[in-house]
């Protein structure tokens, strides 16, 4: 890597609040119209849920409490939507990889942590988005990583959205 022209090394951590910001920022940007879906699926299952379950308690007690149940959690869900997904998000990420290191060379960036060593080309790159403390790379709609602005040990946040614009040809969205 040669320092004097890719200079940025960043720090990361990934603890609730970075999760809850990478949720956050996905469901702003490249997840809005996924997400948007899944929680009105989520309230007509639900809905159906309660109205089935109520007509069909009278008559057939086990399969109408089920039906409740099934519409109160899905409800429950839609209305915590951020909650729920922070705590998915939390069960996804292998312990190994909350603290994390990105290097930045001529051709691609390096994800380096507990669990081992990442290498993401720059042509893998989806989209960028800045946020006021957070950068996100996104490799798909689902797939990101996040950078805290304030973790860069080598370079500058503003210096990098120069960077990272130019080595990805993405427009850096702002949120």
């Amino acid at each position: 890597m040669n320092e004097s022209l890719y200079p940025f090394v960043n720090h990361t951590t990934y603890d609730l609040n970075a999760l809850r910001a990478l949720n956050d920022i996905a469901e702003a940007t490249v997840r809005k119209e996924k997400s948007r879906r899944t929680k009105f699926f989520g309230l007509i299952l639900g809905v159906f849920g309660l109205v089935a379950g109520a007509m069909l308690y009278p008559k057939q007690n086990l399969i109408g409490s089920l039906l409740l149940l099934y519409g109160v959690v899905l409800l429950i869900m839609v209305l915590r939507w951020k909650s729920f997904q922070l705590r998915t998000s939390q069960q996804q990420l292998q312990k190994g990889m909350r603290e994390c290191n990105y290097e930045f060379d001529e051709e691609e960036m390096i994800c380096s942590t507990g669990a081992g060593v990442t290498r993401y080309p720059y042509e893998q790159m989806f989209a960028v988005v800045s946020s006021a403390d957070w950068y996100a790379i996104f490799f798909d709609e689902s797939h990101g990583v996040m950078l805290d602005k304030k973790g860069f040990i080598e370079g500058d946040a503003m210096s990098f959205k120069s960077f990272i614009g130019q080595r990805t040809m993405l427009p850096i969205q702002e949120i």
